[in-house]
């Protein structure tokens, strides 16, 4: 139980007046105005400067909790009266447990010295810290005898702890955006339970991420051609090297890409154009190219060269093609693969620009031919599609995670069983953080079963 109180009192009272005392005479108590010998006059006594003491050899009885309760507490706290919205006039501090969300309620008022409130009598501060500590220590028996620790709320993996997981336990790097829809946030927080709710539209996204990422992992020999698109922004640099490019380039994009099988893909460049439909960039001081010799942009394949392409600066969006650039068919193994679109670097130094040129390549497509700006070529996209023609699935880091084992062409039906037994439950336990009960793994071995039938 997390314990929040604060000093609370009771006050103790005087019992002088109550108890018996021995015989002895009954004190003289003169009336108001009454006449001595000396000619003085009696006046009314002051309480406030009377104090009454027991006498000697009896000692004061400690007032118990209710009594500390019943005297400081209820006259604000009934069911008249019903300040904080809680009323004490039924509450047994004898079986604090029986009410323990208004006991932890009374212990945090009374440990942060709110109760009773600045200008109201209070208990002294041993009779406060005896009922505080009453209170908790009975409700931390309460919670040791009958452990609770309450009803946890559905959480589920937002996106970066999606991605974070299918990479640790399948070692393969995804864009979780690509599946998943923004997460929830609260209070700028995107990992808050309360607020992640689970959606028809999730869950869809959720399996149709499982079905795609267990297919790259795996690899499918027998995948359709499909094409995927990587956007470059406006302010990416084009006279600088992108992170992932091969030295001696610049601008362009670099991507990490899970090629699906072996089998040959085809990429496609495609660039952005003026407000009049003509490449940007396309004046001979953009180009930095000699006469006759055009713009290239080189299709690089983990640093190695694939395929270099000519820009042509005459392409206009109403080609028939647009300002698109297609590579000829590229074989590639599966796997992830380092992917880079970017132009042969050809130029070093400062621009001789009139104004000094932005920190991005692109501010405006408006005024790209104005005089005084160096404007270069900006790719707009990467596309990679295919495969055409699959070869089969090489080996790869994802398909080396998963296959811990692996039955051999002769294997029965038992061995090929207990193969798959042995990888679920080292992945299982990895996926859950704990060994997993016999339970769970014929749950996840039923996933088996279905898919061998």
């Amino acid at each position: 139980m997390l314990k929040s109180a604060v000093p609370v009192a009771a006050a103790g009272v005087l019992v002088a007046g109550l108890v018996v005392a021995p015989p002895f005479a009954p004190a003289f108590t003169p009336e108001p105005g009454h006449a001595f010998a000396d000619g003085q006059r009696a006046s009314r006594p002051s309480l406030r400067a009377t104090r009454l003491e027991a006498p000697a050899g009896i000692t004061s009885a400690t007032p118990t909790d209710n009594e500390v309760i019943e005297e400081y507490c209820v006259r604000c706290h009934n069911e008249r009266r019903l300040l904080g919205n809680m009323s004490l006039e039924e509450y047994d501090a004898a079986d604090a447990p029986a009410n323990g969300e208004l006991t932890e309620k009374m212990i945090r008022k009374l440990r942060a010295g709110l109760m009773p409130p600045p200008g109201n009598s209070r208990p002294d501060d041993e009779t406060m810290l005896a009922l505080v500590e009453s209170l908790e220590g009975q409700m931390d028996r309460a919670a040791a005898a009958n452990p609770n620790p309450g009803r946890r709320t559905f959480q589920r993996l937002n996106r970066a702890e999606y991605g974070a997981s299918i990479r640790d336990l399948l070692d393969l790097e995804i864009d979780a955006g690509a599946y998943l829809p923004l997460d929830t946030r609260s209070a700028n927080f995107d990992n808050i339970a309360d607020a992640q709710l689970l959606s028809a539209t999730l869950t869809d996204g959720y399996l149709r991420a499982a079905a795609e990422i267990s297919r790259l992992v795996i690899g499918d020999p027998h995948v359709t051609p499909s094409e995927s698109t990587y956007r470059v922004s406006r302010w990416d640099s084009q006279s600088e090297r992108v992170e992932g490019a091969p030295y001696g380039t610049r601008g362009g994009v670099s991507v990490l890409h899970n090629f699906p099988a072996d089998g040959y893909y085809e990429f496609r460049v495609s660039f952005h154009h003026e407000t009049t439909g003509a490449l940007v960039g396309n004046g001979r001081n953009a180009l930095h190219t000699r006469e006759g010799e055009p713009e290239l942009l080189e299709i690089s394949i983990d640093g190695e060269p694939a395929e270099v392409l000519e820009v042509n600066r005459w392409m206009h969006a109403s080609d028939p093609d647009g300002l698109n650039i297609r590579s000829g068919r590229v074989f590639v193994r599966a796997g992830p693969r380092q992917v880079s679109a970017a132009f042969i670097r050809r130029f070093e130094g400062p621009m001789q620009d009139l104004i000094s040129p932005h920190d991005w390549s692109l501010a405006s497509t408006s005024i790209a031919g104005s005089y005084g700006f160096t404007v270069l070529p900006h790719l707009r996209d990467l596309a990679i599609g295919g495969p055409y023609d699959p070869q089969g699935v090489s080996e790869t880091p994802s398909r080396a995670a998963v296959f811990s084992c692996r039955p051999g062409p002769e294997a029965d039906e038992a061995g090929a069983r207990a193969c798959a037994r042995e990888i679920v439950t080292r992945l299982g336990s990895r996926a859950y953080r704990r060994p997993l009960s016999e339970e769970n793994v014929a749950g996840l071995m039923g996933l088996y079963e279905a898919c061998i039938i």
